[in-house]
Formats: structure tokens, C-alpha cells, sequence
């Protein structure tokens, strides 16, 4: 009697456990669930940085609005730059585009895109590094009157940077189109060469009337408005060897997209 009760409760043991076949078979579920979600939760969390992102853009436009209010309309200068129109401006601390911006501004972290892995460290007005930044001036657009700008809410004043590239590290604080900046990475076909598309091929950007919005890289190299060579066409730079709309690139491999339009 005692031998069938030990052999009962061991055929009942048996019964709550799981063969070999039924565990892989959870495995395999789980795994196939996981491949599923795990995208659309990276997914979900790129939109949320994305958007962070443009609310960065966003602020940099009411500081840009304020900028532009106190300063009758005229854009921020380029210093450091023999051919810009602003002169020969000595580089220091405070002349730096995002430091002119900061007084209209509540926080550094304005300036750092939660999607960049490698933001340049910058320094403000003290010259101390405290400023993480993943955004870019458009050199076209420096020291201009909004009065003057044909389309203001299709010029670009400031858009995002990538941290890297193939000639190493991308600290740039402008954007240059004469140099290819708006172009095709020669070395990586999928990207945008110095200005990021690193939103599923978009990138956000503030704009002369001081509005933000995402935008393509196809989209800027197919206008003469956001790339800025309708700036440089209208508006020539000072200085011994001013770029045009046609100079050749300065960069390797990488063209001037201002040649590629038409002009009168």
C-alpha cells in the first residue's frame, strides 16, 4: 500500500512538470514576441527624443525671435570668418552664435538633441565647456536683415550636426553649402555629410522667421531657399576670397550643392 502512494505521488509530480518540447515551444513564443516589440518600442522611443528634439528647435526660434527683435531684425553675426559679411569679428567667448542666443534661453541643455550619441562640447560665455551641442549655424543666413530675406520661412538659420563623420570628429559650428554640407555623404549614401537627417532621413531646423519644423535632406538639397545659395547669390560674402554659388568645394567628395541650380 505504502509503494503505490509513493509511486501516485510521483506520477502527480510528473504531471505539473514541463516536458522539454513544451519549454522550447515558450521560448520560441517568447522570442518571436520579442523580435516583434522590441522595434516598436525603439521606435517609440526615437519619436520621443525626436520630439524632444524639436522642442530644443522650438525654444532656439523664440530666442532667435527675441535675438532678432533687439537687434533691429539683423541676424546674428559670424566671427573669426575674413570671408563673411559681418567682417573679420574676433572669435571670442560671447561672439559665438549660441552664446548670443543664451541670454533669450532658460538652460544649456537647449542645445544637446537627446538622439545624438556625440554632441560637441562648446564653451560659453566664460569659456568653460558646459554646453553639450548637437545643433549647427547656416552660414548663409549670418548678419542678414529679415526685411531683406526673399523667404524667410524657408531659410534655414540653424539645423542639427552630426557628432562624426568620415574624416573624424564634427565640431563645426556653421554650415557651409558651398562645401557640400547639405550633400550626400560621399562615404555613406544613407546620411546627410554634415548636417544630421538622423530622424528616420529628417532633421529639424529653425528657420529666418523664427518657426521650427522637420524637414528632409532631399527636400533642402532641392531648394535654393533652405540650403542658403540663394543667399549667397543675393547677398555675397566680404573678405579677399568670398565662396560663391559656384566656387569649387573645399571639401573632397563632397560637391557644392549651389552649383547644381540655375541662376541668372
Amino acid at each position: 500500500m505504502c509503494g503505490r502512494r509513493v509511486v501516485y505521488s510521483h506520477l502527480r509530480f510528473m504531471k505539473k512538470a514541463f516536458t522539454l518540447i513544451e519549454l522550447l515551444v515558450v521560448i520560441a513564443i517568447i522570442a518571436i514576441l520579442a523580435a516583434i516589440l522590441f522595434p516598436v518600442f525603439a521606435s517609440a522611443k526615437e519619436a520621443a527624443k525626436k520630439t524632444a528634439c524639436m522642442s530644443n528647435m522650438k525654444q532656439i526660434g523664440i530666442s532667435l525671435q527675441l535675438y532678432l527683435t533687439d537687434y533691429d531684425d539683423r541676424m546674428f553675426f559670424r566671427s573669426g570668418s575674413v570671408n563673411s559679411r559681418s567682417g573679420d569679428i574676433p572669435t571670442t567667448n560671447g561672439n559665438r552664435w549660441w552664446n548670443l542666443l543664451m541670454p533669450y534661453i532658460a538652460s544649456n541643455n537647449v542645445f544637446r538633441c537627446p538622439s545624438d550619441d556625440l554632441p560637441t562640447p562648446s564653451k560659453d560665455v566664460n569659456g568653460n565647456l558646459t554646453i553639450q551641442r548637437s545643433y549647427i549655424a547656416i552660414s548663409p543666413a549670418e548678419s542678414l536683415n529679415l526685411s531683406a530675406i526673399p523667404a524667410p520661412s524657408d531659410t534655414t538659420v540653424v539645423t542639427e550636426k552630426w557628432g562624426q563623420d568620415y574624416t573624424g570628429t564634427v565640431t563645426d559650428s556653421w554650415i557651409e553649402p558651398f562645401n557640400g554640407d547639405f550633400s550626400v555623404d560621399s562615404h555613406d549614401s544613407t546620411r546627410t555629410y554634415k548636417a544630421a537627417d538622423r530622424h528616420a532621413k529628417q532633421m529639424n531646423a529653425v528657420f529666418f522667421d523664427s518657426h521650427a519644423k522637420a524637414t528632409s535632406g532631399g527636400a533642402i538639397r532641392a531648394s535654393k531657399d533652405l540650403t542658403g545659395c540663394e543667399l549667397i547669390y543675393l547677398f555675397p560674402f566680404l573678405g579677399p576670397n568670398p565662396p560663391t554659388v559656384s566656387s569649387p568645394s573645399a571639401q573632397p567628395g563632397q560637391p557644392n550643392v549651389c552649383a547644381g541650380f540655375t541662376w541668372p
